[in-house]
C-alpha cells in the first residue's frame, strides 16, 4: 500500500480536515461566552470566521482597552452585521447591506488597517475610518465571543452596555486571526464539537455526518452505500475509504 494510504496517514488527513471545521454552537443561554487570547488588532491584522444564525439582534464579539476609549464591537442588529469601533475616543460604525439572519452560512472578515477598518461579508466589503490624534488602537482585554464573562468587572468594560445585549444564538466556525488559530482560554454554556454543524444529519442508511473545510459531508465508509447522502448502493467491493470531490465541488468519504 502506498505511504499516502497508510491508516495512520488517513487518520491524520481526516483529523486535519475535521479540525479545520471545529464549530462553536451558541444556544443563547444565560451567561454564555467563549474567551480567546487577545487579538493584536492595534495596527494591521485580519479576523475571519464563518457563521449561521436566525436571530435578528445579538452580540457576536467584543474587546476593548480595559475601560477607557478604544473598543471593537460586532453585533447583529435588525438582521444585519453591525461593526462599531473606537480609536482614541473617535468612533464610527459600519453596517452590512446584506441580511444574515437567514440560517444560512456566511463568511465574515474584519480587517484592521491602522485607523481604517473593513467589514467583509460574503465577499462584499464596507470600510470606514476615524481621525484621532493617536494612530493605533489600544487593546488590553481578551476577545469575547457570543457573550462577556460575568467575572469581568463592569468598570473594566469600555462599553458596559455589552452586558445587556441579546446573546448570540447560532454556530461559529473556522475562527482565526490571520492565518493562525487563536488560543481559546475558556468557555461557558457553549457547545464545542466538530459535529456542531451536523445537528440535522442529512446522511441516509446509517451514514455519519462529518465536517471538512467547514461544511458537513457524509461518511459512507461503514454503510455499503455511496453518493452524496449515502443513498446509492455500492457496486464495488469495500475498500479504502477516502475523501473525493464531486462535480459540484462537494467532498465525500466514499468506497472504492
Amino acid at each position: 500500500m502506498p505511504p499516502l494510504f497508510q491508516p495512520s496517514n488517513v487518520f491524520l488527513l481526516l483529523s486535519t480536515l475535521l479540525g479545520m471545521g471545529l464549530g462553536l454552537e451558541f444556544t443563547g443561554s444565560e451567561d454564555q461566552w467563549a474567551r480567546y487570547l487577545r487579538w493584536d488588532a492595534s495596527t494591521r491584522s485580519d479576523l475571519t470566521f464563518q457563521f449561521k444564525t436566525a436571530v435578528s439582534d445579538a452580540l457576536m464579539l467584543y474587546f476593548d482597552d480595559g475601560g477607557y476609549c478604544d473598543f471593537l464591537l460586532l453585533t447583529i442588529a435588525e438582521g444585519k452585521m453591525k461593526l462599531r469601533f473606537s480609536v482614541d475616543c473617535a468612533e464610527t460604525t459600519i453596517i452590512s447591506d446584506k441580511m444574515v439572519n437567514d440560517s444560512r452560512w456566511h463568511f465574515a472578515t474584519i480587517s484592521r488597517q491602522n485607523l481604517r477598518t473593513v467589514l467583509t461579508l460574503d465577499g462584499e466589503s464596507k470600510a470606514d475610518e476615524v481621525r484621532p490624534q493617536r494612530q493605533f488602537m489600544k487593546i488590553v482585554s481578551d476577545l469575547y465571543l457570543g457573550g462577556v464573562p460575568q467575572d469581568i468587572r463592569t468598570s473594566a468594560l469600555t462599553l458596559p452596555a455589552v452586558r445587556e445585549m441579546p446573546l448570540f444564538k447560532g454556530i461559529i466556525t473556522d475562527f482565526g486571526y490571520g492565518n493562525q488559530v487563536p488560543t481559546r482560554l475558556g468557555s461557558q454554556n457553549v457547545r464545542l464539537e466538530m459535529e456542531g454543524m451536523c445537528t440535522e444529519n442529512p446522511c441516509e442508511n446509517g451514514g455519519s455526518c462529518v465536517l471538512a473545510d467547514g461544511e458537513p459531508y457524509c461518511d459512507c465508509s461503514k454503510t455499503g452505500y455511496v453518493g452524496r447522502y449515502c443513498n446509492e448502493a455500492a457496486t464495488k467491493s469495500p475498500g479504502f475509504a477516502h475523501m473525493v470531490k464531486s462535480q459540484q465541488g462537494m467532498v465525500f468519504l466514499c468506497l472504492l
